[in-house]
């Protein structure tokens, strides 16, 4: 079990699985007195409901849940509102808080439960009540609510967790990505991720991300789609001429066909550090020397913000390109992979920031020229496949594929 602690937040890695805490660590007991319970046997599972007075509930784990609660949160706010001025009416007005535990232990002479939590085990739903609770106890006395706690108590797999704390997360929709770390399905990215890199990663719900600014794991997914020499036109299925547009007007189909067919894109994962330099070097250099008029586009804006940098590796912004123009250039650079599954390679014939510096010009004018053709429907542009073509065809003219820069080997 690993530890690291990042500013504020305190997180456990477990089998690649990057998930929060709060403040109470498994494995750990926690004991809380209760005034009233029963216990229940429902399809083979123990489950008990415990019925705390505000004053004696105690803090439990938050590993089982799939996302940290928000203070910003509008069931936050309600449960906050509820219990500064109408403490008794928490019980009805608010679901409680389900929880998983591998022990149930009950001493009846004195009133008290004791809760295991193994690792990945705690809270599945009611992080927010649990926030709401804590913060406002240290402020005032809550004994005249009630708060009711749920308990399972089963040793359940990671997936079956994952399944669980994102079903009975019902007060806002779980983000698939977060249900998606919580099943470990990034380890494997994660792996070739630079910590520099994977710390601006928002891979659940609210996780802290330096300076607040980070790229959802969505759109993550979304940037390696672009580069699969094995789904869409490449040198190594030349006879494809299928494009990753997907990426940039379905985000939300791309993750979740990624979700069903992993063992399709991790052949690509010891390039992820590359592709988003990549990114941050278009998206800081473009400008330079481009073409005439493309600055000009009404698309294509001045930063005012003199201050506003890349998420990454921090380099200054001076110019905004749209995503619809950035993903199809950064698209064309499959031109520019080799891929040798017999040999566990992938790699790049040329740097790919070198290449974007000799090649620009052309990208450019031709994503203006596509631009004026669309007249300036630039949603309709990003769809239409033969644009993403233009890009790939001009990239594959330039490539110098007797070279190899870089070669990965794919674990």
């Amino acid at each position: 079990m690993l530890y690291v602690k990042r500013g504020k937040e305190r997180i456990y890695k477990r089998g690649g699985v990057d998930m929060p805490e709060g403040k109470k660590r498994t494995p750990i007991d926690v004991e809380m007195k209760y005034d009233r319970y029963s216990k229940d046997n429902v399809d083979g599972y123990p489950i008990y409901l415990f019925y705390i007075k505000g004053s004696e509930y105690k803090e439990m784990p938050l590993d089982a849940n799939v996302r940290l609660p928000s203070e910003k949160a509008i069931p936050y706010k309600e449960m906050v509102n509820t219990l500064e001025r109408e403490p008794k009416q928490f019980l009805l007005r608010n679901g409680g808080i389900n929880v998983i535990a591998s022990s149930v232990r009950i001493n009846k002479s004195k009133n008290t439960v004791r809760l295991t939590f193994p690792h990945g085990t705690g809270i599945v739903n009611g992080g927010h009540t649990q926030l709401a609770l804590i913060n406002i106890m240290s402020q005032r006395d809550i004994s005249d609510a009630t708060i009711q706690i749920q308990v399972i108590e089963h040793e359940f797999s990671d997936e079956e967790l994952a399944t669980i704390a994102a079903s009975r997360n019902l007060a806002s929709n779980v983000k698939p990505y977060s249900t998606a770390e919580k099943k470990g399905y990034f380890k494997k990215i994660k792996d070739y991720m630079i910590p520099d890199f994977e710390k601006h990663i928002i891979w659940y719900e609210n996780r802290n991300v330096p300076n607040g600014v980070g790229m959802n794991a969505v759109d993550l997914i979304a940037r390696v789609n672009l580069f699969n020499c094995r789904l869409y036109q490449s040198s190594y299925k030349n006879k494809l001429t299928d494009q990753p547009n997907n990426s940039a007007t379905s985000k939300g189909s791309v993750f979740k066909k990624w979700v069903d067919n992993q063992q399709e894109y991790e052949h690509l994962y010891p390039l992820i550090n590359d592709i988003i330099n990549l990114e941050e070097h278009i998206l800081t250099t473009f400008q330079i020397k481009a073409p005439h008029g493309f600055t000009t586009l009404k698309v294509v804006n001045n930063i005012k913000d003199k201050d506003k940098k890349t998420i990454f590796t921090g380099k200054k912004k001076e110019w905004e390109i749209p995503t619809q123009f950035l993903l199809p250039i950064m698209a064309s650079f499959r031109a520019n992979i080799f891929y040798h599954p017999n040999k566990g390679e992938i790699g790049w014939h040329e740097k790919p920031e070198d290449l974007f510096d000799r090649v620009k010009t052309k990208l450019l004018s031709e994503t203006s020229r596509t631009y004026k053709n669309h007249a300036g429907e630039i949603n309709r542009l990003s769809k239409d496949p033969n644009y993403w073509r233009i890009l790939y065809d001009t990239m594959d003219r330039e490539v110098n594929k007797k070279l190899k820069w870089k070669i990965y080997e794919i674990k």
